[in-house]
């Protein structure tokens, strides 16, 4: 029995040893790495529509809105942003006019466009002003638009 025990113990001391090696090389990899490629954004959801006609209909008074499709339902967005601050800030910003809407997080990969949303976070981060807030959300939704799901 103690011969068994014995070569348990090497073959797991040796495995310990060659897995901090490997890991070792993939932290020092200066290519793409397979994970950390996206981040996670908050999407400030209006409503779910079963049907094109539903969402038109429901959404004729926002200014800008992006929607996607999934599973039969419309998902319609009308603020992106990376820090759950500003989404609460979008959210406040509906309700306002008297809008209900909810946060959602999804992971994006659009590098262009995560590099854009800095900019617009930030200025919105410091500003309380209604009309700069609604310029900020729909310069960021016409952004998703053209970068994101235009490919431009």
């Amino acid at each position: 029995m103690k011969k068994y025990l014995f070569t348990f113990l090497i073959a797991l001391i040796i495995g310990f040893f060659l897995s901090n090696f490997f890991l070792k090389q993939y932290d020092d990899f200066e290519g793409i790495k397979v994970t950390g490629i996206g981040e996670n954004l908050y999407f400030v959801q209006y409503g779910v529509f079963s049907s094109l006609e539903s969402l038109e209909e429901n959404t004729i008074a926002l200014q800008n809105y992006v929607y996607n499709k999934q599973d039969n339902l419309y998902y319609v967005y009308v603020g992106i942003t990376k820090l759950e601050e500003n989404a609460k800030k979008i959210v406040n910003y509906y309700k306002n006019l008297g809008y209900d809407a909810i946060i959602k997080e999804f992971g994006i990969t659009n590098k262009d466009f995560l590099e854009l949303l800095v900019n617009y976070d930030e200025i919105l981060k410091n500003t309380d002003d209604e009309t700069a807030i609604s310029s900020i959300i729909n310069q960021v939704l016409m952004k998703y638009e053209e970068v994101v799901i235009s490919g431009g």
